[in-house]
């Protein structure tokens, strides 16, 4: 089985009862992060760690990709930009003070986040955090990808993306939806983790794309949903 999942923004106890009620093997099934595993949220510094940990125990079959919160935060390490710490930065910080045991611990860890990829390809499905650029080769993509709106990467006709991926659909995130629906080409998969406008519909999704379904994590209410996949 291939599994998605994407904008989880410090939702550490969601992440955990995902995987665990999904009873994934990581052995053999397919673990995909779609990135912005920090801010909003009050525990990042989990988020990484679990996540590390999971691609350095299954590094075939556990991929993590970069987000645009990754991005902000690489941004500030490399260049002085403080929108990160416009966007949660600032709580992330001390959070990643509590959760790492020192500075050498903790710049291990943000590194690791920045140096992340922008997308990842296997037999099936491209992923990526927010959109792909139908102008560039698939692997050459500019990093303005990560901050692609919804309305830019969903106007793009579908033929001209399926020939930039030979056909293959796009799994990504980035914009929060309460439901999920896949157009043939395109499937959104961020559930507004620590995020959404509305927080009763709050959500951390875990995306089967092998069958088109998905767990929610429900935040607020703290119980899952198990949901098909929405064709249109």
């Amino acid at each position: 089985m291939k599994y998605f999942m994407s904008d989880i923004h410090g939702e550490f106890n969601g992440l955990e009862q995902l995987l665990k009620y999904a009873e994934i093997d990581l052995t053999k099934d397919q673990l995909v992060f779609g990135g912005d595993y920090i801010n909003r949220g009050k525990e990042s510094g989990k988020v990484l760690r679990k996540i590390k940990q999971l691609v350095d125990t299954y590094p075939n079959n556990v991929i993590a990709l970069i987000g645009n919160h990754e991005e902000m935060m690489r941004d500030y390490y490399q260049h002085g930009d403080k929108l990160w710490l416009r966007h949660g930065g600032i709580d992330t910080l001390k959070d990643f003070s509590r959760a790492f045991a020192d500075e050498s611990e903790m710049h291990k860890y943000i590194e690791w986040a920045c140096g992340l990829p922008l997308l990842y390809e296997d037999d099936e499905f491209v992923y990526t955090h927010a959109g792909l650029n139908p102008h560039e080769p698939l692997y050459q993509q500019n990093r303005g990808i990560l901050w692609m709106s919804e309305s830019d990467f969903y106007s793009i006709p579908k033929s001209i993306l399926q020939r930039l991926t030979d056909n293959k659909p796009i799994v990504h995130g980035h914009t929060p939806v309460e439901r999920i629906y896949f157009d043939g080409v395109r499937l959104n998969c961020d559930m507004g983790s620590n995020t959404y406008s509305i927080k009763d519909e709050r959500g951390l999704g875990l995306v089967n794309v092998s069958e088109m379904i998905y767990i929610v994590y429900k935040t607020a209410l703290k119980k899952m949903e198990t949901r098909n996949v929405n064709r249109m």
